[in-house]
């Protein structure tokens, strides 16, 4: 079995919304190690609601919560990371060195949307580009703006945007069209990273196998285990990461003339 690379998962504990304390944090390590996650992006919320939660701070959080799994033989590597919730002083705060990138490697931000919003974020990319960053859509499933648009889709892709999407959304979508849409994505090309954004482990637990399995049977192992855990691993050690261009799904003579 090929080691899982969890890129979402909230494991900093007492940071936000994830777990309230050590004990629950390492639970939560050994529930995915169960899962067969032997690499994950320990996230913390970096939004208003937790403004305290500089870079720093979850640099400081990341190194007391990685020798604990170390002591306590879960085999299981960590790397520090923010969710970045988008916003008006997005940049302002980038150059005052607030965000966390992902591993805090210097080459990815995982980014959300504003609550009840969605940006564009062709212009965002393109400032990162010559930078040498690239843009993560964290559940970028959850954006039906993005999901049932794949000629959008493919534009962010092509600007350098990579999607995350949820483990549990693939192995439980929430509805028919969204499964089709899911599907059409694995397909093309379009998911790139699997996160669990496990929360806890008795709410929002990291569940991962499950939406593994779920790509195996629309796209085969071979890419499943691409995106389930080669490219995963792959940003979260600082390695560059090529991705081929989606392919846009093909649609019957009927769908074309009617939409």
């Amino acid at each position: 079995m090929v080691p899982y690379a969890d890129t979402h998962v909230h494991l900093l504990p007492g940071c936000d919304d994830g777990p309230l304390t050590v004990d629950e944090a390492l639970a939560m390590c050994r529930f995915l190690v169960s899962e067969g996650v032997r690499h994950a992006a320990a996230v913390a919320h970096q939004n208003p609601s937790y403004p305290d939660n500089d870079a720093a701070t979850l640099r400081t959080a990341f190194r007391q919560l990685q020798p604990l799994l170390q002591a306590r033989n879960i085999p299981l590597t960590l790397y520090p990371a923010g969710e970045i919730m988008l916003g008006p002083d997005f940049l302002e705060q980038w150059k005052a060195g607030h965000w966390l990138t992902l591993a805090d490697a210097g080459q990815t931000l995982l980014v959300e949307m504003p609550h009840g919003q969605f940006l564009d974020l062709l212009p965002l990319a393109d400032y990162f580009r010559p930078l040498g960053i690239r843009l993560i859509v964290a559940h970028a499933e959850r954006y039906p703006e993005l999901l049932f648009d794949p000629e959008l889709a493919q534009r962010w892709i092509a600007a350098g945007c990579l999607f995350q999407v949820t483990t549990q959304a693939l192995a439980e979508p929430w509805d028919s069209s969204t499964e089709q849409a899911l599907k059409d994505w694995a397909v093309g090309g379009f998911i790139h990273l699997l996160g669990s954004d496990g929360h806890g482990i008795d709410r929002r637990r990291p569940l991962f196998r499950e939406g593994y399995r779920r790509l195996v049977h629309w796209i085969g192992r071979v890419q499943a285990e691409r995106i389930a855990s080669l490219w995963g691993i792959a940003l979260l050690q600082g390695l560059p990461l090529h991705v081929p261009p989606p392919r846009l799904p093909r649609r019957s003579w009927f769908h074309r003339l009617f939409g």
